[in-house]
């Protein structure tokens, strides 16, 4: 059975590279919301972490450089230094693992021990910032190939089109980016 997710909202934030947002609260599921006499099948462990992420889901971003690396933040008590988020990035962007820029441990306080891993609760709106990052690097790179966004390919941390001419995402940075802020709605594929 094949779940459908519904769309949700991310930003690209006023910056002179791509920088992706997530704030889920305005796309959460409605049925979530709303009371329910079979509520067994309303939300998963992953949709409860997620939702107790959604306080800190403005502080999440993803951000692509002009040399082609990708950086993320997420907030202090959601990440402990482990490398799923650079994985979940190189894997949505389709660059290489070692072009997703970790940052360094944070102590998070008040985190307990035996509590569920802070990278469950990031997820979604991890995958909502790159799903973001993913749509303004193809329309960018679809502008200035002059390529409907259908005809594009990324992977390798570039994006090709049919005719074989190719842009790194780095050098789609300041095209993708924004001089203000803007909502962008995303579907996420089921994982």
């Amino acid at each position: 059975m094949t779940v459908s997710l519904p769309p949700f909202l991310g930003y690209v934030l006023a910056a002179p590279v791509l920088v992706a947002a997530a704030e889920l609260t305005a796309a959460y599921p409605a049925a979530a919301r709303t009371p329910s006499p079979d509520v067994a099948g309303l939300l998963g462990l992953g949709e409860i972490m997620t939702a107790t992420a959604l306080p800190g889901a403005a502080l999440i971003s993803v951000e692509v450089a002009p040399d082609g690396t990708v950086s993320f933040t997420l907030p202090p008590d959601r990440y402990d230094g482990d490398t799923s988020a650079a994985e979940l990035i190189a894997d949505g962007l389709s660059v290489p693992r070692r072009r997703v820029r970790v940052p360094p441990p944070r102590p998070a306080a008040g985190r307990t021990r035996g509590a569920p891993h802070p990278a469950v609760g990031t997820r979604t709106p991890l995958r909502v910032a790159v799903a973001v990052a993913r749509r303004r690097l193809l329309e960018a790179a679809s502008a200035t190939l002059g390529t409907p966004v259908a005809g594009l390919q990324l992977a390798a941390g570039a994006v090709t089109d049919r005719a074989g001419r190719r842009l790194d995402i780095g050098a789609l940075a300041g095209t993708a980016a924004s001089t203000s802020t803007i909502a962008v709605a995303v579907d996420l594929t089921p994982r």
